[in-house]
Formats: structure tokens, C-alpha cells, sequence
């Protein structure tokens, strides 16, 4: 008769440890190395962003994070194999809005559901992009481009890195807000295309403002325009798409996301971790350097922002009609 008392004095003393338990668990995290997926190649503005980002987001958790760069398909590939990852916290991905905002609505299978398969864990950073020509173009400002246009519609070509990239569905919504005609000549990638924009193969590019600096500053490409509401302190006199009368304001933004089903504990402590990365002074110098705005949003706030930039460009997708091989 004495069993029953003793056995439930332990299970009571048992059921008390769990959350000691659960609590230990979730201050060893990160336990080991993390595996941070950038699904885009090296030296490129998202694998940029993602190595400042992550340098700190690691010091930040006081553990141990390995960038690794799994390109292909538009970034699809990388963010399906992060999607598919055990969801331990061991696996983070950089999102970007072409990854998880339009690469859905352009391609038939991308190999993920954004809203099922992945969890948002915050914002990392916003970027505008730059309308831009060769320095030895004709077209000097923006009235330029939208008169010969309407000359010749249809003739003036732009450049991208690849369709469904940010350059293509940005140039896309500039051509339904102006009412122009810009041709679509997508490339491998944004290196080849701006070799092309300078040579004078192809018209204009609505390029990262990160990706583009150097070739502004080193007198390559001329500015037109900035795509996002407010001019950039790095070229203060380019106006804005909007102070040219134009209803548009568009920006390349990425954010950190983990496999659905990791524990709440551990996106929270990725979370707080972000949240104190954005916030350290030598990042933020890194990032403004570079042309890159913070976006630091907590996961609830920037998955509001996530499902509204998604609605924003299936629309555009749909109406511009653009489509994909």
C-alpha cells in the first residue's frame, strides 16, 4: 500500500521538472552548428546581405552558423530544400521577396507552400533599386526613356537577372504604372546583364541599388530614378519614381525564416537574436554603407508584411501577364 504514495510523489516531482527541463533545453540552444541556406551564388546581393546578417545573428545566439549557398532555379531550389529540413532550429533560411512572394505565383511548382512549410522569423532588410542606363546612353532622365517609348513602343529593352528576379517583375510594374513598353532580355544572373547595359546591348535595368553603386560611383551607368518613396542618402540628387509623377513604390526586401513545426521556444530565441543583430551599430553602418535599409520586423508584423507583398505581386504577375518557361 505504501507504492501508491511513494509513486506519486515521483510522478509529482517529475511533472515538476519539466519545465525546468524544457527551459534547460531551450537555453542550450544553439547546442550545435546552425545551417543558414542562402538559395542564391556567391556575391550576389543576397548572399551579401545574408553573410553581414549572419556574422552577427551568430554572435548574437553565442553559437556556431555556416553560411551555405544552394542556387538554382530563381532561389527556389535552396528555399525548398531549407523548407524541407528537419525543423529543429538547425536550418534557417534567407527568404527574399522574389523567393517567397512571387516565385509562387509565376511557376507551377516551386516545390514549397510559403504559408504551410515555413515560419516567419522576422525582417532582415530592405533595399531600393535604381532605374538605370548606360553612361554613354542618350536617354538622360527619365522623360527621356517614356518619350522614346511612346515613339517607337516596344523597342527599348531592359535587362534582368533571370525571369521572376526582382529586376524583371519591378521593371514589369513600371511598365504598367508608365504606361510604357520596355522589352523583357532576362540573363544568368545581374553581372552579365549590367556588362550588357554598358556595353549599350540592352536600354536600361532596374537594378539593387547594392548591386549597382559601384557602377554608378565608378561612372558606368547613369541613374534615372529610385524606385522606393524617399531618395537614397547615397544618391541624393536621383529623384524618386514617385516625385516623377508616378504611382509606384517598390523595394527587394529579405527576411529569416525556419521550417514549419520548429519549436515556438527556438523561433523565439532566433527572433530575439535578429532583433539584437539589427540593432548592433557596426551592422547597421554595414548595411547603409552598402545601400541597405534594416527591416527590423518581429515575426508577427512581418508576416502581415510578407502576405501583403505576396498579394501585391501575384496582381502585378497577373495583370502584366508575365509568364515563365
Amino acid at each position: 500500500m505504501r507504492v501508491l504514495p511513494r509513486l506519486a510523489l515521483c510522478l509529482a516531482v517529475l511533472t515538476g521538472l519539466a519545465p525546468a527541463a524544457s527551459a534547460l533545453a531551450q537555453d542550450a540552444y544553439p547546442a550545435r552548428q546552425i545551417r543558414a541556406v542562402v538559395p542564391f551564388p556567391a556575391g550576389g546581393i543576397n548572399d551579401t546581405i545574408g553573410r553581414v546578417l549572419f556574422k552577427t545573428l551568430a554572435d548574437k545566439l553565442g553559437g556556431d552558423l555556416v553560411v551555405e549557398n544552394k542556387p538554382g532555379a530563381g532561389g527556389t531550389i535552396g528555399t525548398a530544400s531549407a523548407a524541407r529540413s528537419p525543423a529543429d532550429g538547425y536550418t534557417v533560411l534567407l527568404g527574399a521577396a522574389s523567393t517567397v512572394a512571387v516565385a509562387p505565383h509565376l511557376y507551377k511548382d516551386v516545390g514549397y507552400n510559403v504559408a504551410r512549410d515555413l515560419i516567419a522569423v522576422g525582417g532582415i532588410a530592405s533595399v531600393p533599386s535604381v532605374v538605370i542606363v548606360s553612361q554613354q546612353s542618350k536617354y538622360r532622365q527619365w522623360s527621356d526613356l517614356v518619350a522614346a517609348d511612346q515613339a517607337r513602343p516596344g523597342v527599348l529593352t531592359y535587362g534582368s537577372a533571370g525571369a521572376g528576379t526582382s529586376h524583371h517583375v519591378q521593371a514589369e510594374l513600371l511598365n504598367l504604372r508608365a504606361r510604357t513598353h520596355f522589352m523583357h532580355v532576362p540573363y544568368r544572373g545581374g553581372a552579365p546583364a549590367m556588362t550588357d547595359l554598358i556595353g549599350g546591348q540592352i536600354d536600361l535595368m532596374v537594378d539593387p541599388l547594392p548591386t549597382t553603386l559601384a557602377s554608378v560611383q565608378g561612372g558606368r551607368v547613369r541613374p534615372l530614378a529610385i524606385t522606393t518613396d524617399t531618395r537614397s542618402p547615397l544618391l541624393p540628387d536621383v529623384p524618386t519614381l514617385k516625385e516623377l509623377g508616378l504611382d509606384y513604390n517598390a523595394s527587394t526586401w529579405f527576411g529569416l525564416f525556419v521550417p514549419a513545426g520548429t519549436p515556438a521556444a527556438v523561433v523565439s530565441r532566433l527572433g530575439d537574436a535578429l532583433a539584437a543583430a539589427l540593432a548592433d551599430p557596426a551592422l547597421q553602418a554595414d548595411f547603409r554603407a552598402r545601400g541597405i535599409d534594416p527591416l527590423p520586423q518581429a515575426r508577427e508584423a512581418f508576416t502581415r508584411y510578407v502576405q501583403s507583398e505576396t498579394q501585391t505581386w501575384a496582381a502585378v504577375i497577373k495583370q502584366a501577364g508575365i509568364q515563365v518557361q
